[in-house]
C-alpha cells in the first residue's frame, strides 16, 4: 500500500524525489558529491527542494539521509509531503515556505553505510574542528572489543563487552559506544577531522534559503533507536525556550537528549549547529531530530560493527558480503508495509503540527 513512496536504492529514491518536486513546481536543486559514482554508476547528489514563496517569514526544513542508509525512511516521507496538497496548501495558507533536503549523505545511501565516503558519521561532524574536541575515554577501551579481527564475533569477545559493562555500568557503554569520537577513523560514530563534503554543502544549503526569516522549523529523519515503528522525537537544542515552543508544537512526549529515558545520548556536532551557526540573527529556530525504532539495540550495533568490519576486508565472499549487507539494511530499513505506514503516519502529524508552529498567527 505504502510501497510506491519507497524506494529498493538510492538512485530509484533520488528519481521519484526529482519527479515529486516537479509535480509540485518545486525549484531544485542538485548538488554532486565528488565522491562517486555510486553503486550503480550513478551520480551522487544532495538534491534539494524549495517549495513556497521566496520571502516567507517561516520555513519549514526536512532532511533525509544523514546516515546514509536510514535515507529509504526519510526519503519516503519527505515523497509523501512533495504528494500531500492538502499539507502543502496548509503551509502557503501559513506563510510557511517548506525546503526539503533529500540524502545528505548519498555516499551512504547508495553504498550501503550509515557513514559517508570517509566512514564519518555525519551527526558527529558538524563540530568547530579550530579547539579541541570532545574525548570519548571508553572508546578506546572498546574499539577492539566492537571491530574484532574474527566475524562474527568470538565468545570471549562477547564476554569481554560483558565485562565491560558490568565494570563500567550499561550507561558508560552505551555512552561510549554512540557519542562519538575522533581518534579512530576506522570505527564507529567517528566524527572526521574536519569538515565533510556534506557538512560544507548542507550549511551552504541553510544560509542561502534561511538567513532573513522570522521562524525555522527542522525535521531530521533517522531510523535505528526505539522500539519498532515508534517515532520519538527528539529535542537536542541547548536553549529552554526552544524546548517549551517544541512542546508547544509536537507534544508533550517530545524528549531532550539528557532524558534517561531518551533512546540516544547526549552528542557533539549534531545537524542542529549547522541551522544555529548559519542563521544567528533567526528570531526562533526550533529543530527536532524523528528517530523511527526499527529491530532491538543490539541487533542495530551488530550491524553497525559487522559494516566496518567488512569495510577493512574487501576479499571476503560475496556470500557472507551479501548477509550482513542485508542485515545492514534491516536494521535501519525493515521492508514491512506496517513499519512503512506507522512510519508515514507519525511524519505526516509531525509535520502538520510544525507547519501549525511556523504559521502566521
Amino acid at each position: 500500500m505504502y510501497q510506491r513512496l519507497f524506494s529498493s536504492d538510492y538512485a530509484a529514491a533520488r528519481q521519484r524525489f526529482l519527479e515529486a518536486a516537479g509535480r509540485v513546481g518545486g525549484q531544485v536543486q542538485s548538488l554532486i558529491n565528488p565522491a562517486g559514482p555510486g553503486r550503480h554508476g550513478e551520480d551522487l547528489c544532495m538534491d534539494v527542494a524549495f517549495v513556497g514563496d521566496t520571502s516567507a517569514p517561516a520555513l519549514l526544513v526536512m532532511t533525509s539521509g544523514v546516515h546514509g542508509e536510514e535515507g529509504y525512511c526519510g526519503s519516503g516521507c519527505q515523497i509523501a509531503l512533495l504528494e500531500d496538497e492538502a499539507l502543502l496548501d496548509r503551509a502557503a495558507a501559513g506563510s510557511v515556505a517548506i525546503l526539503v533536503i533529500h540524502a545528505v549523505n548519498p555516499f551512504g545511501f547508495s553504498w550501503g553505510h550509515r557513514t559517508n565516503e570517509d566512514n564519518i558519521d555525519l551527526n558527529r561532524n558538524f563540530c568547530d574542528f579550530s579547539r579541541s574536541l570532545r574525548d570519548n575515554p571508553h572508546y578506546g577501551d572498546l574499539h577492539p572489543l566492537l571491530v574484532p579481527d574474527v566475524w562474527p564475533p568470538s565468545a570471549e569477545n562477547e564476554a569481554a563487552i560483558k565485562a565491560f559493562v558490568q565494570r563500567e555500568g550499561e550507561r558508560a557503554y552505551r555512552v561510549g559506544l554512540m557519542q562519538g569520537q575522533h581518534t579512530h577513523p576506522d570505527g564507529l560514530f567517528y566524527g572526521g577531522r574536519a569538515p565533510a563534503w556534506s557538512n560544507v554543502t548542507l550549511r551552504s544549503i541553510i544560509s542561502g534559503y534561511g538567513q532573513g526569516r522570522r521562524r525555522i522549523g527542522w525535521i531530521d529523519y533517522h531510523t535505528g533507536l526505539g522500539p519498532y515503528g515508534h517515532g520519538e522525537k527528539i529535542f537536542v537544542q541547548d536553549d529552554r525556550a526552544a524546548f517549551e515552543r517544541a512542546l508547544s508544537w509536537w507534544g508533550q512526549d517530545v524528549t531532550a537528549v539528557s532524558d534517561p529515558g531518551s533512546s540516544t545520548v547526549d552528542i557533539d556536532g549534531t545537524l542542529w549547529q549547522a541551522l544555529f551557526e548559519e542563521c544567528p540573527d533567526v528570531p526562533e529556530l526550533t529543530f527536532m531530530a524523528m528517530e523511527y525504532g526499527t529491530v532491538p539495540l543490539d541487533q542495530v550495533a551488530l550491524a553497525l560493527r559487522a559494516d566496518r568490519w567488512l569495510a577493512a576486508r574487501p576479499d571476503t565472499g560475496d556470500e557472507v558480503r551479501q548477509a550482513l549487507k542485508q542485515q545492514h539494511r534491516d536494521a535501519f530499513y525493515p521492508d514491512h508495509d506496517d513499519w512503512r505506514g506507522a512510519v508515514l503516519g507519525q511524519s505526516r502529524v509531525s509535520l502538520l503540527q510544525a507547519i501549525i508552529g511556523l504559521s502566521e498567527q
